[in-house]
């Protein structure tokens, strides 16, 4: 996909349009989560926030979703797994202005919700979508919206927000007062368990109480729709899921049991060594998991068996392809304290650039700014 400049300073892409619906439509498809696929009338399709199918939330992920953009609010896994995507296309996370054939996108810098997101600053960006005459804004894991975020989001029809009655990101009385702020005549909620497909995560309530205090409710039955014209009342719209999406296979269940198993168990010789077992026991049942990898690894240092970390990490990082950033770049960082104890600069200066280029934690890009020195280089996000 091509890239320009306007003389301004805003990205614009010019995306090849396919399987156009009709002008003036706009098409709205749920994921699940906070995910959503927008497609303006000219076929462009906008990715938001695709989120990491082995981790926490206890479903798949429906990769691959065809895409000519992907947006993400935060670098948070379930948030930011662009890698799912097909094809090639441009992941925006800053705030700016850009444009996607038909598709008008607006970034506004916005805050999350305390207390997440401390170790990559905060950072939640805002996105709207201006698209067949509706302009669509998502707001990620958002905190209270500043007087100068309401000002730059501007009018906004159709406002997708995080909703759980565990209130796990806003409270009830945050939600009420971003839409008196926002008017939108249209309210998705998003960011709340899915019980009718796991009872994971136990952190995350469903919106069933919330939506009983509602008083006007439309549940689709479906988990995408076409807009053509707004409510005369403001509502709120509740999609079904993707059918593509689906409980985890029991394998990972079962390996996500070992891991918390590993994690309680007793902190003392035989309790390590079992954690140990558990641990391999995970990595043999989801291989594709990086985190079972890394917390392996991290187990055999603190028994000082450091060349058998080495033996796990290196074959988990060759096959991690794109899959779970987070935690590719953790076995990074592990593997590149375990070159350099070794004495193998080469090798550890070749991993901490690797984590220095695409790492948001501030722990992994310190310590790896450590070893290459200060203005050793700067990262991609």
């Amino acid at each position: 996909m091509p890239w320009s400049r306007k003389a301004f300073g805003a990205l614009v892409l010019t995306a090849a349009l396919s399987g156009r619906i009709a002008e003036g439509q706009v098409r709205i498809e749920y994921v699940a989560h906070s995910c959503f696929v927008v497609e303006s009338p000219g076929g462009v399709r906008a990715l938001v926030d695709p989120f990491n199918g082995t981790r926490w939330l206890g479903y798949s992920f429906p990769a691959p979703i065809a895409a000519d953009v992907v947006l993400v609010t935060h670098p948070h896994y379930d948030h930011d797994a662009s890698y799912y995507a097909s094809g090639h296309a441009p992941v925006l996370r800053r705030p700016g202005e850009y444009a996607v054939g038909d598709l008008r996108i607006l970034g506004v810098e916005g805050r999350h919700a305390e207390p997440w997101g401390e170790e990559f600053g905060g950072v939640n960006t805002l996105w709207v979508l201006e698209v067949g005459g509706l302009r669509i804004a998502h707001l990620g894991d958002t905190g209270l919206l500043s007087a100068e975020s309401l000002r730059a989001l501007g009018r906004v029809d159709v406002l997708m927000l995080p909703v759980d009655d565990q209130d796990h990101i806003l409270k009830r009385s945050e939600i009420a007062a971003i839409r008196e702020a926002l008017q939108p005549r249209v309210t998705v909620p998003m960011h709340y368990r899915l019980a009718e497909v796991t009872s994971l995560p136990e952190s995350l309530g469903t919106i069933d109480k919330w939506l009983l205090e509602q008083p006007e409710v439309v549940r689709l039955g479906t988990h995408e729709t076409v807009l053509e014209r707004l409510p005369a009342k403001p509502q709120v719209m509740v999609f079904s899921r993707s059918p593509r999406v689906a409980p985890w296979a029991p394998e990972l269940r079962e390996a996500w049991t070992h891991r918390h198993r590993a994690r309680e168990g007793p902190k003392t010789p035989e309790g390590r060594e079992q954690a140990i077992a558990d641990l391999r026991r995970a990595v043999v049942l989801a291989p594709q998991c990086m985190v079972f990898s890394v917390e392996l690894g991290r187990a055999l240092v603190e028994s000082g068996r450091n060349e058998e970390a080495v033996a796990v990490l290196e074959p988990a990082l060759a096959a991690a392809g794109g899959d779970d950033w987070e935690y590719t770049l953790r076995a990074r960082d592990l593997l590149a304290d375990l070159y350099a104890r070794r004495g193998d600069a080469v090798r550890a200066a070749l991993q901490y650039r690797l984590v220095q280029r695409d790492a948001y934690q501030r722990e992994l890009r310190e310590r790896a700014e450590a070893f290459l020195g200060p203005g050793s280089g700067a990262s991609r996000r």
